[in-house]
Parts: structure tokens; C-alpha cells; sequence
């Protein structure tokens, strides 16, 4: 299933209400600022909004904050996903085509929240900015968290039965394919290889690991993961050529699994 976080990141925090018993409709993810948050389906991005700061503003209700639209196709009928509470810079733009898995943005706190945290909700139809919210409308204080949809005939709950299962053929981009051994090394841009790198170090468990960017840029966050997947789980030894977070053709063959094609050069 292609899910808005990566692996080991989907602890729902608030769901269908707030702990005080208002409305929510979405699922609050409490995970940290700089987390990758992927399209859940193929779509196109309906509408966004960028350039707010990481910044909480826990009691400014409607505060501005990173979002993104994204319109998919649900069950055979136009539906929405929002994305909110962004880090700023995100990596798509209005009237953009993405396809399932692929990176829209990083978690942020930006907006009306008390904390770092993914927001993402699920509606009917294509909406806009100006509707982007439609999924809280005419819920009642008594309606009880449906398994489908609302009793409003908008809001989709809960939001990730709009996530793009297994059974469609589709898998997470870079989760296979050729990597080029001359590429693993700090100071490539660009790369398909790097981004395969990138997304093979973010499904290994590390000692104060972080979520790397599918930027496809081998910088000083790659080679700092790379060290450590050298250093914990290769054994090698710190302040050696062989933990330089340099990835070699013998550590290659480690990191990488069988759905790989490993070749010299590119």
C-alpha cells in the first residue's frame, strides 16, 4: 500500500475527533519536522500553498499554512486528498501530474498546530482552495466515526482508504531498478542511483536515523545516513575509508536487495 509517510510513521495520533470531542475528520500523524510525505495515488495537485514558516501557532485558529490539494480518482469517482501543516519549499506546484509514491512535500508545524504533524483528510469530488475544508462540513456533535463515508456525503474516513493498495501493480518508485556504482558517492547530483540509495537507507532502522529527501543529490544528509548504515550495520570501523559514507561495490551488494541491478558504471 502506498501510504502518505514512510514505514514505521503512521501512529495515528487524533482521528475522527479531538480529544475534547470536536470534530476532526482526518488523521493527525505526529511525526517529526522533515519527514517525506508521498501522493497516496496517481493524481494531479488541484491547488497548494507555500512560503509559511515552520513556526506553531497553536491559538490562531485558520493561521496560513503549507498544504497541498491533491485531485485522484477513488472508486471510480473524482476525489481529494489534503495534505496540511507542510515544511516550506514544497516540491510540487498547481496543475502538477504525480504518480503514487512519489514525494510532494516534507512534515512540517507550519499553520494553526500545536506541534510538528501531517494532516490529511479525504473528500469527495475535486475541490479548491476556497473548499479545501468541505469534509467538515455538517458533521454532527453525535455522528460516530464512519467506515466509508459521512453522513455529509463528502468526507472519506477514515482518510486512508484513498491509499493506492499493492493490488493496483504499483510499487514505490526506487524501490527496484538499476543502481550505478559510480554514482554512490558524496557530490553526485541528480541521480536515479542516489535516489534508490536514498530510499533503500530510509527503510533500514538506524541509531538516530532521519528520513531522507528522494532529491536524487548526494549531500551531506546522504553521506551522514550512509556513514551511519556503514558504521551500525555494516560493522566498519568510524574515521575509516570503509565508513567515509561513500557507498563501495562489497557494501553496495549489502545495502541494496534483489530487486536491484548493480552496475559499474553509468
Amino acid at each position: 500500500m502506498v501510504q502518505p509517510l514512510p514505514a514505521g510513521k503512521l501512529a495515528v495520533g487524533t482521528g475522527w475527533r479531538y480529544s475534547k470531542g470536536g470534530k476532526h475528520a482526518a488523521f493527525d500523524y505526529p511525526v517529526g519536522i522533515g519527514t517525506p510525505v508521498f501522493a497516496v495515488q496517481d493524481g494531479v495537485v488541484l491547488d497548494c500553498h507555500d512560503g509559511v514558516s515552520n513556526k506553531p501557532q497553536p491559538d490562531v485558529v485558520g493561521a496560513p499554512s503549507n498544504w497541498v490539494l491533491l485531485g485522484i480518482t477513488h472508486a471510480g469517482r473524482e476525489a481529494s486528498v489534503l495534505y496540511q501543516h507542510l515544511s516550506p519549499k514544497l516540491l510540487v506546484k498547481k496543475g502538477q501530474k504525480v504518480k503514487a509514491g512519489d514525494q510532494l512535500a516534507e512534515s512540517g508545524s507550519s499553520g494553526h498546530a500545536t506541534g510538528p504533524h501531517l494532516h490529511m483528510a479525504a473528500m469527495w469530488g475535486h475541490r479548491t482552495a476556497a473548499t479545501r475544508y468541505d469534509y467538515l462540513a455538517n458533521i454532527s456533535d453525535r455522528e460516530k466515526a464512519p467506515n466509508g463515508t459521512a453522513a455529509n456525503d463528502i468526507c472519506i474516513f477514515p482518510p486512508d482508504q484513498v491509499c493506492t493498495t499493492k493490488k493496483s501493480g504499483l510499487v514505490p518508485p526506487f524501490s527496484s531498478g538499476e543502481v550505478f556504482l559510480d554514482k554512490l558517492s558524496f557530490g553526485v547530483t541528480n541521480s536515479d542511483s542516489v535516489k534508490r540509495l536514498q530510499f533503500a537507507l530510509n527503510t533500514v532502522k538506524l541509531v538516530h536515523g532521519r528520513e531522507l529527501k528522494l532529491s536524487g543529490n548526494y549531500d551531506i544528509d546522504t553521506k551522514n545516513e550512509a556513514t551511519k548504515w556503514q558504521i551500525q550495520i555494516d560493522h566498519c570501523v568510524p574515521n575509516t575509508r570503509a565508513a567515509d559514507g561513500n557507498i563501495g561495490p562489497k557494501q553496495a551488494q549489502k545495502l541494496f536487495g534483489p530487486k536491484y541491478t548493480l552496475k559499474a558504471h553509468s
